[in-house]
């Protein structure tokens, strides 16, 4: 091989490289329809995730399109492209490395050296959005290693807003803390994710604390005669628009996906637009016991405008 020859053949090698990480993360999903990110996908040599999840969004979009990439000594990535139905322009994009997403068995501690792989995996995610958006805002630090065993975990979470149309949210939670008793199992975590958002700039709707004790009232009086299995005094709770579909075999099945005995609190409310072009009042609860950030399980629960219940829904991150 001559001269001219390495030199070629090293010039498109480094281009490659510099290809793969330039796309790892993409920051402008304004410009791009989801047909271009399915061909980026294809390019890395990505292969497409099933999954049978649905995810809820507003906005008429359209379930994502899940790309999994592969990755050496951190989790494999997944890659969800959020778009909207009616042009195919994109909505979100999260990039999300997880064991939990390909492993999972309880007590998944990892070594040490496998954590800092993902402290440097995220500390080069954040330097890669601040070289263009600048310094983020952020909570937390990934120095404490210590705090890896400890029940807190290790975190840090970062945010940039540098215009109305777009937000990057991440984080990374790390932690081989794990307890299991009779009544709750807290598992390890290796996990980071990164939100690529396309903000809307149109203020969304609030709920007034009025509404919201409101509302809240209703899905108390739901969980206590639920518990109670008075499933003809709870079917009076939901909305005549779905009342016909709301039987007791029904109700036997949510209070087999709710945790009954747990104490649950409110830690979001708003207004959620659906494909019926309408929006409508909703409330989520976490499991007050559960440390995790985001939690892993919530439930969610949307009204009409009679403060009936239209939909619940018990939910698990992925």
């Amino acid at each position: 091989m001559n001269r001219q020859t390495l030199i070629t053949l090293t010039l498109l090698l480094l281009g490659q490289l510099g290809f793969a990480q330039k796309q790892l993360i993409e920051l402008d999903i304004h410009s791009k329809k989801v047909g271009y990110f399915i061909k980026l996908e294809q390019k890395l040599g990505s292969k497409k995730f099933n999954t049978d999840q649905t995810y809820l969004e507003g906005g008429k979009v359209a379930q994502p399109e899940i790309f999994r990439r592969t990755e050496k000594n951190i989790p494999d990535l997944l890659v969800y492209y959020t778009y909207f139905e009616k042009d195919s322009t994109i909505s979100k994009i999260l990039y999300e490395w997880d064991v939990s997403n390909f492993d999972k068995k309880d007590n998944n501690k990892k070594p040490i050296e496998f954590e800092k792989n993902l402290i440097t995996k995220y500390n080069q995610i954040v330097n890669f959005v601040s070289a263009k958006y600048g310094k983020s805002k952020s909570e937390g630090n990934l120095n404490e290693l210590n705090l890896i065993n400890d029940r807190k975990g290790l975190n840090r979470k970062d945010t940039w807003q540098p215009n109305d149309s777009l937000e990057i949210f991440s984080y990374v939670t790390i932690s081989n803390y794990y307890k299991k008793d009779n009544f709750m199992t807290v598992n390890p975590t290796h996990k980071i994710r990164v939100y690529v958002n396309n903000v809307k700039k149109e203020k969304p709707l609030e709920l007034n604390a009025s509404q919201v004790k409101s509302l809240d009232a209703t899905f108390s009086s739901f969980l206590t005669l639920l518990a109670a299995d008075n499933f003809e005094e709870t079917k009076k709770l939901f909305s005549s628009i779905i009342a016909n579909t709301v039987t007791n075999e029904v109700l036997k099945q949510v209070k087999d996906n709710i945790k009954i005995d747990k104490k649950l609190e409110l830690f979001k409310n708003g207004m959620q637009l659906l494909q019926d072009g309408n929006s409508y009042p909703l409330l989520q609860y976490k499991y007050s016991d559960d440390p995790s950030f985001p939690s892993k399980e919530y439930i969610l629960v949307l009204f009409d405008s009679e403060n009936k219940i239209l939909d619940l829904r018990p939910m698990k991150q992925r």
